[in-house]
């Protein structure tokens, strides 16, 4: 009796020890986020901060709500996405496009079923009833899919969205404002009008205003004054472009003798050095190497804060960055208003730049882009040069790399 008792003790405290050593599943997304890709993606968007949306070079996800997360046996049988809209945010999302539909459904007891703004990807534009053809009576609602995104913004009340809607609401722009109104709490920078979204408009002056989203609803100008003076009715100079990896898009390209629209790694970099703005993608993940393909600036590793003191950044021969000890010698980028780079005539220490530059005459300034575009630019006008200084640094707080 007394050994039965020890021998089970003693598998009751090893169970118990290696539940305590174990450790917790890892999650491939908070991985990312701490690999160098998701880091240097982070950095970036600390650095254009103060740029123009119209600038910047952002990853986005197309029909973000259209997930085999939200799958069944009757709805989104032909998913674009892998994960749910809280988790293409988390690996870098920052467009996130959102299909309105005034349609019948069948959620709940039967005698709630009617109609409502459900998410829903048909783009067929026929109506059976009050059923938009297309869509599932079982599609989530629109309410569900704004609470994603606000969750996630209340865990990341730094961070600047644009949030697209697709309007095939048949004018009941209300309701979506509504819960817009509910679920986003005031966070949604105003439009203030019918217009698009303004060429000057940069997410430090959103933050400034105490918002987080640039709400982009098509479809034109709302009769409701709610909607009207909340969205934006275009995205103005802002360039975009977009995938469809549906199966239904390819069938329609083997019956028309075209070819499906497919977004690779190599396509990211070139859309950002051609200046495109937003690169939307189907199937969004974070271990396909498209995300790590929009980091457009730092080296791979790096920065890396290499014994301890490095602060500055520059730009190396290859156009890509590190970060460097503020007290090295080196030439600087400068910029004039207009966006034509030069080096400076003379080299100093990384604090030495806004006077380099000055001496170019003009309007020049020391600079550093904010965009793959910008970065090719500064890079073609090196002249072979190995290291320029870039105006970004994160000598006010480590690892917090802002634009000086």
């Amino acid at each position: 009796m007394k050994t039965t008792l020890a021998f089970s003790l003693g598998m009751l405290a090893s169970a118990g020890a290696l539940a305590m050593s174990s450790t917790p599943p890892s999650d491939p997304i908070t991985d990312f986020q701490n690999s160098w890709a998701g880091k240097a993606l982070a950095h970036q968007r600390s650095i254009d901060m103060n740029s123009p949306l119209a600038d910047n070079s952002m990853l986005g996800s197309h029909n973000t709500y259209n997930s085999s997360v939200y799958s069944d046996p009757t709805r989104y049988l032909d998913p674009q996405q892998k994960h749910s809209i809280y988790d293409q945010l988390r690996i870098g999302a920052r467009f996130v496009e959102l299909d309105a539909h005034w349609t019948a459904h069948t959620h709940g007891w039967p005698w709630e079923w009617g109609t409502d703004l459900l998410l829903c990807h048909s783009g067929i534009g026929t109506e059976w009833g009050d059923l938009h053809v297309g869509c599932s009576l079982t599609d989530r609602r629109v309410s569900d899919g704004v609470q994603e995104v606000a969750n996630w913004l209340n865990d990341n009340p730094q961070e600047v969205i644009i949030l697209y809607f697709e309007d095939h609401t048949d004018g009941h722009h209300q309701e979506l404002l509504n819960i817009l109104n509910s679920k986003l709490n005031g966070k949604i920078y105003a439009s203030n009008g019918c217009k698009s979204i303004p060429s000057n408009l940069t997410k430090a002056q959103v933050r400034a205003a105490g918002k987080q989203v640039v709400l982009w609803k098509d479809g034109g100008c709302s009769d409701n004054s709610g909607m009207k003076n909340l969205a934006f009715t275009g995205l103005g100079d802002i360039g975009r472009t977009w995938e469809d990896r549906t199966a239904v898009g390819a069938i329609g390209a083997f019956f028309t003798g075209g070819a499906v629209s497919r977004i690779e790694s190599a396509d990211v970099v070139q859309a950002f050095k051609n200046g495109v703005n937003i690169v939307n993608l189907d199937k969004l993940t974070y271990n396909d190497g498209r995300m790590a393909a929009g980091v457009w600036s730092w080296d791979n590793g790096e920065p890396n804060n290499y014994n301890g003191n490095q602060d500055c950044a520059v730009q190396w021969g290859n156009g890509r960055w590190d970060d460097a000890d503020c007290n090295n010698n080196h030439h600087f980028a400068c910029e004039d208003n207009n966006g034509n780079w030069a080096i400076s005539a003379w080299a100093g220490r990384w604090t030495d730049g806004a006077q380099a530059c000055s001496q170019l005459g003009g309007s020049y300034h020391f600079a550093v882009p904010t965009n793959s575009k910008a970065n090719e630019a500064l890079k073609a006008v090196k002249g072979g040069m190995s290291h320029v200084w870039l105006n970004a640094s994160d000598r006010a707080q480590e690892g917090k790399w802002v634009a000086n």
